[in-house]
């Protein structure tokens, strides 16, 4: 299993309109896409950020994606993007991840230790749909995605949340 999101940030003047457009006509066409479990398609409104989010059964689906020109579109809407590639550690998502309308993310560094212990999950919200815990041995970084029908004001302060503009599986 592997992950794989890109964050695109949009200028400030960029109408959002356009990427809940493209989401809405293009969003099913990732629906039984190859290896492919769940693509979250996410935006941050007030930062003007585009996040989809994959997850992956096997990297045969990503790299069939990434490479045989899937991407492609990407690139010829919004240039060259580094394409963040993590490892599933906790995996907690279901039909019920479906009704989501939003997603919170907590990115945190993973410490120096002497001895090894799996990262966990950081807050144990009782509304969640599902969640999702990944970590990069590579930059020792973690990140938690909690699935929300509903935006929780108490919750903002542990990270950011982004908008469910569509779900494929």
């Amino acid at each position: 299993m592997n992950v794989m999101q890109y964050k695109i940030k949009l200028p400030k003047e960029y109408g959002m309109e356009k990427i809940r457009e493209r989401v809405a006509n293009n969003g099913v066409k990732t629906d039984g896409f190859l290896d492919l479990l769940m693509k979250v398609y996410l935006i941050r409104e007030e930062s003007k950020e585009y996040a989809p989010l994959y997850l992956w059964k096997s990297e045969k689906g990503m790299n069939h994606f990434i490479f045989d020109g899937y991407y492609d579109n990407i690139l010829s809407s919004f240039g060259w993007r580094q394409i963040n590639i993590a490892i599933p550690l906790i995996v907690e998502v279901n039909q019920k991840v479906k009704a989501s309308h939003w997603v919170l993310e907590i990115e945190k560094d993973i410490k120096e230790v002497t001895k090894m212990k799996a990262p966990e999950f950081s807050i144990t919200p009782k509304d969640a749909l599902g969640k999702l815990l990944v970590y990069n041995p590579d930059k020792w970084k973690q990140v938690e995605f909690y699935f929300f029908k509903e935006k929780s004001k108490e919750l903002e302060c542990f990270g950011s949340f982004y908008e469910v503009l569509h779900i494929s599986t």
